[in-house]
């Protein structure tokens, strides 16, 4: 059990890594596309953070996180389906 949480630990820290990287990028690029792939690596490592809290003892604050995870997770979603449309 503990070797899972490690995986939901590192893929937390490699998805909030990108996501800085890939949102620094887009912001001086000025690309939509970027900034909404950079806001759904932060669903991820919000799902994900959300994942290793569950396994632990702290239930309530990981339904919370994956609450939170998966609400940006449909609004960025939504967000690019209509940024799409509008091509």
């Amino acid at each position: 059990m503990h070797h899972q949480r490690e995986k939901y630990m590192l893929v937390s820290f490699i998805s909030l890594g990108l996501a800085i990287i890939i949102g620094i990028i887009a912001i001086l690029k000025s690309h939509y596309f970027f900034i909404l792939f950079s806001f759904s690596l932060l669903a991820i490592s919000l799902i994900s953070d959300a994942l290793f809290l569950n396994s632990s003892f702290r239930q309530m604050e990981g339904l919370k996180q994956f609450i939170r995870g998966a609400m940006l997770f449909i609004l960025i979603t939504y967000l690019l389906l209509y940024f799409l449309k509008n091509l």
